[in-house]
C-alpha cells in the first residue's frame, strides 16, 4: 500500500496541510486519511526515515531554488525513486548564472529570483545525479514589475518551467526508448 508523504521545512506549512486532511478523505470517499507529513528538508530526506527505490513519483512545486544544495535535492530524489519513477516539478531557472552576490540578496532571494539555477548549469546537475532523460513540459517568461528589482538583475532573464526527470536505466537520454 502507497501512502502519499507530503514534506516541508516549516511546521506551519505541514500544519497548514493537516488541515486540508479531512477535506480529502471526504473528497475521495477514503475510510482515514492517506497522507503523511514529515516536517524536514528536500535535500536531507534520507533523514526522513524514506526507504531508498520506494516512491513512484516526487512532486514539487518551486522550492529547489530555495535549498542551498541543490545536488543534493536531485540526489536525494533520485535515491528514492523507484526505477522508472519520476520526479515531476515546476521551479525558477534563469538565462545565466546569478552572481554571488546577488545570492545574498535577501529579497530577491525571497522572490525566488537568486536561487535560480542556470538552465544548462540544471541540465548537467541532473546528470550528474543519475537522471538522465530530461524532459521539459512547459516555460514561461517571468514578468519582473519592480523596477529596483529589475536594475539589480539588469540583463538576466527568469524562466518558470516544469520538468519531468525519470529514473531509468539509461546512459544517454532516450537511448532504448527512441
Amino acid at each position: 500500500k502507497h501512502v502519499p508523504i507530503g514534506i516541508d521545512m516549516t511546521e506551519s506549512q505541514i500544519e497548514t496541510a493537516k488541515k486540508w486532511n479531512l477535506w480529502h478523505k471526504n473528497k475521495f470517499n477514503y475510510k482515514n486519511s492517506n497522507v503523511t507529513f514529515k516536517l524536514g528538508y528536500i535535500e536531507l530526506l534520507n533523514k526522513l526515515n524514506i526507504q531508498e527505490n520506494s516512491i513512484d513519483i516526487c512532486i514539487s512545486n518551486c522550492v529547489i531554488n530555495l535549498c542551498y544544495d541543490k545536488e543534493s535535492v536531485l540526489r536525494e530524489i533520485y535515491k528514492i525513486l523507484k526505477t522508472g519513477g519520476e520526479f515531476y516539478f515546476s521551479d525558477v531557472y534563469s538565462n545565466k548564472r546569478i552572481d554571488e552576490n546577488l545570492k545574498k540578496d535577501k529579497v530577491l532571494w525571497g522572490e525566488c529570483l537568486s536561487g535560480a539555477l542556470y538552465w544548462n548549469d540544471f541540465i548537467n546537475l541532473c546528470k550528474k545525479c543519475g537522471f538522465n532523460d530530461i524532459r521539459m513540459v512547459n516555460s514561461n517568461k517571468i514578468t519582473i514589475n519592480n523596477k529596483e528589482i529589475e536594475e539589480k538583475l539588469e540583463g538576466i532573464e527568469f524562466y518558470s518551467a516544469t520538468y519531468r526527470l525519470f529514473k531509468l536505466p539509461l546512459e544517454n537520454d532516450c537511448e532504448d526508448y527512441g
